[in-house]
């Protein structure tokens, strides 16, 4: 094995010119201090002696001058040349050797016999430095060879799919495409010039804007939806700039686990760092869909003017006086059946038009709270036009994108016909349609008005697509009507959801509380300091709010035994405001609790909150000043309240707890039905026709109870139960007649 070279240098050779600098400035100072030495000394010995002895004194003071000069300039000398130069030269060799490594050069230590330890421990330091600059470059190549391979296997799968696919990140830029998807976008230019690119702006070679739409409706989804897995969830309508290409395509998240800051939105601490576009060329099926279309709909508008004069004449037949009474009559009775003949066939082409447009175009099951924030946020844009989230949530099926540019339109259309600027916007469901309801203060607009309305063009949409196209997908139908509380809607009918989305957590169903587990006392009101008594119980303004607990089972719960040594503690709640007979569901308070202490498995299994989720939240005395703050004023809403109230007092830091009313909803289920009946929230929910989703979660089951709390307050109203007053004294009497039969 070859010895590493040794480096060669000129002996005299600097640094740079730094050094040589500091040397002469080191000589100037030494020199200077010898002077100045030297001139003291010989100042000072003549002025010591005097008389006959100054000449002999003089020159021996000048003789120790020079001596003291000729001492400093050998010490000089000889660290210089002994310590100060090496130094100066081996320093100017560790550059060297640091930038070249010591495989190629070495420094020999025979050159510096008087600093000998620092050579070595400089070839040392280089040997180390070497070794950590070849794991580096090796660890390097490993990635790179590692990432290659990965890259190429990828796109070698990739390249054999038929769907084009693109890799976005979450600015929108092109990381990783095939060919299939360069062969659709890409430009068709003189130059040949590629566009289609790792880098390039996904805006240069497609219409983002469903795309934007699509990627927000997902990123909704993910955050109330663990796992979210729907293959349908992200289907999308998209197309080229050029309008050349219509593409049908699916979007899916791409995560990174944990947190970066600035990279993405951030969901279940997971980072949204970009998303995945699958798609195909759609442009000949929408266009076949698009002439069936207006094929179509020309049979269905020739078929009336026949229909029209079918009718005409048999109007001149019973005025004409020279048919004899027999065949006037035969002839009309023919009339007559053909008319009917025509309408029933009309009416056969039409639903199967219908439904032939409802199966081509793409469309998939989604939440109705999902459509109705895409439209808010779309309507945000919008001076002076307020839109608020009302109802419980629902799924329809439906395309997104089509429903959320329809109705933004519709509201532009109805602030210019009567000037309103204030909506509410609710899905309600019923046996056949999910109602998607746009009501406002004011006037119903005109069935005439609402006939022209529906040719109007919706420049944000694909294909030149109409209000009346969008209808006609989603085999629907609008109309406005008045209310009985002097207000005005738009009643939108949407398709239900053809399966079931996943619920937000896998929950069990839970076991009914029987009622002797319950002491109502604790909802005795004392009237005397109550406010608002005289208030009809419609126009006030509640917060329904659920909680979850560390108890695996709320049935074991029995506030009327002696309180137990180790109570259960809440780990969520959830609210949600009633005002004017709405549920505004734009703003719900939801949070999870710190219940210091661990959660039972069979607990977690009942309503899917872990230890790991809680353990960062705060506690109970931090969370209730918050909710105190959102329920303001209202009155407290829950189903089981009896249960829930105890725990919340007991978590209060001042032990002053709710000061507000609260009504307990199972209690009025009692109250109307009698003890024997089913007063769990679900059996509620059935008995009322109340459908809702995310069941067994504190948001859910808040929703669900106030839509209750809604339905019977209308059922109270039968039994003269108007106010508030009214209420809790009817609750009052309620609670002491079933404790003196509980009593023994």
């Amino acid at each position: 094995m070859h010895a590493p070279p040794k480096l060669d240098l000129p002996e005299e050779a600097p640094l740079t010119g730094e050094p040589e600098q500091t040397n002469w400035r080191v000589i100037a100072l030494l020199f200077l201090v010898t002077g100045v030495t030297a001139s003291v000394a010989a100042a000072l010995i003549p002025t010591l002696v005097s008389g006959e002895n100054a000449p002999q004194a003089q020159h021996e003071g000048a003789l120790l001058a020079g001596l003291v000069i000729g001492t400093v300039a050998w010490l000089w000398f000889s660290v210089n040349r002994c310590l100060l130069r090496p130094i100066e030269r081996l320093a100017s060799e560790t550059h060297h050797l640091t930038g070249h490594g010591p495989a190629i050069l070495r420094i020999d230590a025979d050159d510096y016999p008087d600093i000998s330890p620092l050579p070595e421990a400089v070839n040392a330091l280089a040997e180390q430095l070497d070794t950590a600059r070849r794991d580096i470059e090796h660890a390097r190549a490993k990635a790179e060879a590692e990432s290659a391979e990965t890259s190429t296997r990828l796109s070698a799968i990739l390249q054999d799919l038929h769907e084009g696919v693109l890799v976005c990140t979450i600015r929108h830029h092109v990381t990783l495409h095939n060919r299939a998807a360069y062969e659709l976008l890409q430009p068709k230019h003189a130059g040949g010039t590629p566009e289609l690119r790792p880098g390039t702006a996904l805006i240069s070679v497609m219409l983002v804007d469903p795309v934007r739409h699509t990627l927000e409706r997902l990123i909704r989804q993910a955050g109330i939806q663990a796992g979210y897995a729907d293959s349908d969830a992200g289907r999308f309508i998209g197309g080229t700039p050029d309008g050349r290409i219509m593409l049908d395509g699916r979007m899916s998240l791409v995560f990174h686990d944990g947190v970066i800051k600035g990279a993405g939105p951030v969901i279940n601490n997971c980072t949204v760092t970009g998303y995945v576009l699958t798609f195909t060329d759609a442009t000949r099926e929408l266009a076949a869909l698009g002439r069936r279309d207006a094929l179509l709909r020309a049979t269905t508008e020739d078929l009336r003017t026949p229909l029209g004069n079918l009718r005409a004449v048999m109007e001149t037949l019973d005025t004409c006086p020279d048919l004899e009474i027999g065949q006037l009559r035969a002839f009309e009775e023919a009339m007559r059946t053909e008319c009917a003949t025509l309408t029933r066939h009309l009416e056969q082409i039409g639903e199967q038009y219908r439904a032939t447009i409802t199966g081509s175009w793409p469309m998939n099951d989604l939440r109705s709270l999902t459509l109705i924030e895409l439209v808010c946020h779309r309507v945000s844009v919008h001076r002076g036009v307020t839109l608020t989230p009302t109802g419980i949530p629902c799924r329809l099926h439906g395309d997104s994108f089509s429903l959320a540019v329809l109705i933004d339109h519709l509201i532009e259309r109805i602030t210019k016909t009567n000037g309103a600027t204030e909506f509410d916007l609710s899905a309600e469901p019923a046996a056949r349609w999910i109602y998607l309801d746009l009501i406002w203060t004011g006037a119903a607009i005109p069935g005439s008005i609402i006939e022209h309305w529906k040719a109007d063009p919706l420049p944000a949409t694909l294909g030149g697509l109409t209000v009346g196209d969008v209808l006609r997908h989603h085999r629907s139908d609008f109309w406005s009507e008045s209310r009985p509380d002097g207000r005005a809607r738009l009643r939108l009918p949407l398709p239900p959801a053809l399966g079931n989305l996943a619920p937000t957590v896998k929950t069990a169903p839970r076991r009914a509380i029987p009622v002797e587990a319950i002491d109502f006392t604790v909802l005795k009101s004392e009237l005397d300091d109550t406010p608002g008594l005289s208030t009809p119980l419609g126009t006030l303004t509640y917060v329904v709010f659920d909680t979850e607990t560390t108890g695996p089972d709320p049935a074991n719960t029995a506030p009327c035994n002696p309180a137990p040594a180790n109570p259960d503690k809440i780990i969520a709640i959830a609210a949600v405001r009633i005002a004017n007979r709405r549920i505004l569901i734009g703003e719900p308070f939801q949070t999870l609790v710190n219940p210091d202490r661990p959660i039972p498995p069979e607990a977690t299994a009942r309503h899917g909150i872990s230890d790991q989720q809680v353990s960062d939240q705060p506690g109970i005395d931090a969370v209730l000043p918050t909710f105190k703050g959102f329920a303001g004023g209202a009155v407290l809403v829950s189903h089981h309240a009896a249960l829930d109230l105890p725990l919340l007092r007991a978590g209060a830091a001042d032990g002053g707890g709710l000061p507000n009313p609260v009504i307990d909803t199972s209690l009025i289920s009692m109250m109307l039905q009698g003890r024997e009946a089913d007063h769990s929230l679900d059996g509620l929910a059935s008995q009322l026709g109340i459908s809702a989703i995310d069941r067994h979660t504190a948001l859910g089951d808040s929703l669900i109870t106030a839509a209750v709390l809604l339905a019977q307050i209308d059922l109270l109203r039968h039994r003269d139960i108007v106010t508030l007053g009214d209420l809790l004294r009817a609750v009052n009497t309620f609670i002491g007649t079933q404790t003196t039969e509980r009593s023994p």
